[in-house]
Formats: C-alpha cells, structure tokens, sequence
C-alpha cells in the first residue's frame, strides 16, 4: 500500500487508532495533518512520526464546531492545495445504563460521534474532489464500531451514533462517486486503547458481572476467534488500505475488525 505523497487529514489523532492511524500512513509515505482537541498528544503525534523521518503538522482542533473545520481546510489548502484522504477517527464512548443516560449525555455522544462526522465530510468534500479530478481518486474513512451493526448493553448512546455513522457512510458514497471519492466505514471490535479499555472500566463501574479490567479483556479475547482483543495496529492497517489506491473500487463498505467476535 504506497501512499507517498499523499495529503490526510487524520481527527482524533492523539491516541489510540487516531495515533496509530497518522504513524501507519507517514510511514508509507504519507503527508499527514494530525489534529485533535488534546493539543498536545496530537503534537507528540507528530514528534513521533518527524523522528522516523516522515511528514506532519498538528491541528487544534474541536471537531463539533463548524468553524474549526473551516479553519482546518484553509490551512491544508494553503499549505497544500489539495487533499488525498480524511479519517475521522475522533469520538466519544458513553457507556452507562438507558436509564442513566440523561438527555444531555446523550445528545454530547451525538455531537462528537455523528455531528463531527458530518461537518468534516461537508467541509473536506471540495478539496478531496479537486484531489480526485487531479489523481483519479480521494478518500474518507469513518470510523463505527462493530456496535454500529449489533447492539450492547449500556452503549444505547454510542450504538445509536455508530449506527448513524455506518449509514451516512453509504449515503455519501452514493453521492460522492460522481466525483470519484470513496466513502467507506471501519467496525473495530474492543480495541486496547484508553478508549476501549475504558469502556471496560466504565461497564464494571455500572454493574457488569466481572471482577476486574483484566477479567473483561480475557472475556472478550476468549470469545473471539482470533483469540485476542485488537490493537490499533490491526485498525490502523485497514484504513492504510481504504486511504490507499488498491481501495479504488471499494466505496459503500463496512469493515469489520474484530478478530470474527461478531460474526458469533
């Protein structure tokens, strides 16, 4: 998967699969804009992928405000005048009980999860299309989760914004073909990273019948057939694919990585 050259724009990139996402794409030759709210972790992002001799700036960047979007673009415009590729990997895990999630927490996963999702295809569609005329195509990656296609107990809140995610997906790439970029979703499974691992945490806090974090992970990694949970390197190598050319005829997709724990 050669990616030389290549503008993305990676939100979410201060940890966890937004991190791991900018160093995989730099590392095949990406130009990588690394942005997230957490200004210094996308910096450091950043840091790591300079000291192996790859290519990338960071963006503070809040990702539900609409302006910051339209920010971000200038900058990639004026520093590039085109890009390639845009994964919005930026989000929120709300786990808590139906009836402990008030209105407010509800609507704050929304934003993060869905309303950021929106905004950063909207405002990058210009750029990736005229990226698209020049290469012959361009790219977006949202990422689900595999509880964007099944549900979870205590994840009502999140189940119902990757569930949105998954379809806005296939309706962008419906309308999105004619300009020749590619909208496709990626479902990880409990992946091990602050995020995930904090889900864990969160669902024994609210009453999940397991003992500890270390029991829950062994749960899941002996349920899986693969027989472990992922790490962002198994996530990070499938949005590699779906950013790279080899991806050309795929747009519309769901791809699941969960080690086959779903399709149990």
């Amino acid at each position: 998967m050669q990616l030389k050259d290549k503008v993305i724009l990676v939100t979410g990139a201060a940890s966890g699969i937004g991190r791991q996402t900018c160093l995989s794409l730099a590392a095949r030759g990406a130009r990588i804009h690394a942005s997230d709210i957490d200004r210094d972790g996308a910096a450091e992002t950043c840091r790591r992928i300079e000291a192996e001799g790859g290519r990338a700036s960071f963006l503070h960047h809040d990702v539900t405000q609409p302006e910051a979007w339209r920010d971000v673009m200038q900058v990639i415009e004026r520093q590039n005048g085109r890009l390639d590729g845009l994964v919005n990997s930026a989000g929120l895990m709300v786990v808590r009980p139906f009836q402990q999630t008030d209105f407010e927490l509800y609507r704050r996963q929304q934003t993060v999860n869905v309303d950021s999702v929106w905004l950063g295809c909207q405002a990058a569609q210009s750029l990736l299309a005229r990226a698209a005329e020049e290469s012959g195509g361009a790219s977006i990656v949202n990422l689900s989760s595999i509880l964007g296609l099944k549900g979870g107990s205590m994840h009502s809140a999140y189940c119902t914004s990757k569930g949105a995610v998954r379809l806005l997906t296939k309706a962008l790439a419906i309308e999105m073909g004619k300009l020749k970029i590619r909208v496709n979703s990626v479902h990880p499974g409990l992946v091990e990273t602050p995020l995930g691992l904090g889900s864990m945490t969160d669902m024994i806090k609210y009453g999940a019948p397991l003992p500890s974090l270390d029991a829950a992970v062994s749960m899941v990694a002996q349920r899986t057939p693969l027989g472990r949970a992922a790490q962002p390197l198994d996530v990070a190598n499938v949005i590699a694919f779906l950013c790279a050319d080899e991806s050309q005829y795929v747009t519309g997709s769901e791809l699941t990585v969960d080690g086959g724990f779903s399709a149990q």
